[in-house]
């Protein structure tokens, strides 16, 4: 993915996944977002891998803006040092970092975009 989040690599309270835990699951309610600090992360829907996510890369982020149920499943497909942004601290970047929502938008649409070629 183009859009990396390296504003993120010095978090003070990171979470640290072992290979093959779940981070989250889809139809769970999502309360935060996640930046990968180290590792990989595959992002599926109904058991098939649609990306897997590396340093720098966010997700999670869908759950926070329409406040849905998650669409997809996320597990650490290595170890993996994750950085947590709550869904107050999501929404305080949005509105007050610009430059943060835009790079959200791009992750969103360089995904969709994906999508699309993929049908």
């Amino acid at each position: 993915m183009g859009v990396r989040l390296d504003m993120f690599a010095g978090e003070a309270n990171p979470r640290l996944c072992e290979a093959g835990e779940a981070i989250f699951r889809a139809y769970d309610m999502g309360f935060e977002m996640y930046v990968v600090l180290e590792g990989e992360v595959e992002i599926s829907i109904d058991s098939k891998v649609l990306e897997v996510l590396g340093p720098g890369e966010p997700f999670g982020e869908m759950a926070l803006i329409d406040q849905a149920p998650r669409t997809a499943t996320a597990i650490a497909k290595t170890p993996c040092k994750l950085a947590v942004i709550p869904e107050k601290r999501f929404l305080f970047m949005v509105q007050q970092a610009p430059h943060f929502a835009l790079q959200i938008m791009k992750v969103m649409a360089d995904r969709l975009r994906k999508m699309n070629a993929r049908l």
